[in-house]
């Protein structure tokens, strides 16, 4: 079942497609009137060249307002296209909930006193954008990868899940009522652009929690 931003795309992409016709259409008809006008002028005579003229003069400033309404729907169309991006991802971004639920069951499993420090170590690699934690840093890694080893995931997979929680201030509530119904939630969604690289990790997250939770 497609997501309500994929429906939307959907229909946004049947509109562009249908203005696209019209605008071809108008092509068409503005270069037979403008056709037809040049043989009319060859064939009239000189006193009604003018009303001609005038009447040629008037079609365009018609065009160039038709010009002017299609550019208006061109860029409405893509302002729309970006609202649907937008949507599309605050859709995958409702799966944040699950996100903490894993978190939980990772802390669950941690030293509860090097928890807070190993969480210090993620925020200050990501705002300091190092490649690499600190030497001083590495039991408090070491100690989550032998957790993560338990469900094939890697501390590379826990680190863009931390951030793909942080990345937005917005808060965003899952509407799942258990694991099984947010996976199915999962599945449905398209994933593209930007959030495609969030689709195997979140793959491996309910796989995880599938584990942890003996369901």
């Amino acid at each position: 079942m497609s997501t309500t931003a994929d429906s939307y795309r959907e229909k946004l992409n049947i509109l562009k497609e249908r203005n696209t016709s019209v605008n071809k259409h108008l092509k068409t008809e503005d270069d037979e009137y403008k056709r037809l006008i040049q043989i009319t002028k060859v064939n009239c005579d000189t006193e009604n060249v003018q009303d001609l003229n005038d009447l040629d003069t008037n079609y365009g400033r018609i065009s160039n307002i038709i010009r002017d309404q299609s550019q208006i729907i061109d860029d409405t169309h893509e302002l729309t296209k970006k609202v649907i991006d937008s949507l599309h991802s605050k859709e995958i971004y409702c799966l944040r909930d699950w996100i903490k639920k894993f978190f939980t069951q990772v802390k669950g499993r941690y030293d509860v006193g090097n928890w807070a420090k190993l969480i210090g170590a993620l925020d200050e690699k990501s705002a300091s954008e190092k490649v690499n934690f600190r030497s001083q840093q590495n039991e408090y890694i070491v100690q989550l990868k032998i957790i993560l080893d338990e469900v094939q995931m890697t501390v590379n997979d826990f680190e863009q899940l931390y951030n793909m929680k942080n990345e937005s201030n917005i808060q965003f509530h899952d509407k799942a009522k258990n694991l099984a119904e947010a996976r199915n939630q999962f599945e449905s969604m398209k994933f593209s652009g930007e959030m495609e690289k969030y689709e195997e990790l979140l793959r491996k997250l309910f796989r995880a929690l599938k584990i942890w939770y003996h369901c």
